[in-house]
């Protein structure tokens, strides 16, 4: 049983766990703005999503992978359906703990 799709844990969002320690290559498929509750306050919140073709999660935005995105396909999201992008892990420090994210590691080619 792999513990991240147990209904205990899983998530309709993509973290770096989800990507098992690899950096992969993906397609964005569209990008939605979606709400959602903050995790520390429970707060409902407005974030930005990116959908991936042959992908079941999204990817919520924070700060750094918009910025990263927006220089690599620019700041009108419209333009970013698509684009081929790369995806890898981080062990970041947030919050008092170590937390595996998503990085947005770069462009990648896209198969036709």
């Amino acid at each position: 049983m792999n513990i991240l799709n147990h209904d205990s844990i899983a998530s309709e969002w993509l973290s770096g766990l989800d990507l098992a320690g690899k950096t992969v290559s993906v397609v964005i498929a569209g990008v939605e703005e979606v709400t959602v509750p903050e995790p520390r306050t429970g707060r409902q919140v407005r974030k930005v999503a990116v959908r991936f073709q042959a992908a079941k999660k999204a990817l919520l935005l924070n700060a750094t992978n918009a910025k990263a995105l927006a220089k690599l396909f620019g700041l009108e999201t419209e333009g970013w359906t698509g684009k081929g992008v790369m995806l890898r892990p981080e062990n970041v420090q947030a919050f008092g703990a170590t937390h595996c994210v998503v990085r947005v590691a770069g462009a990648a080619p896209v198969k036709m």
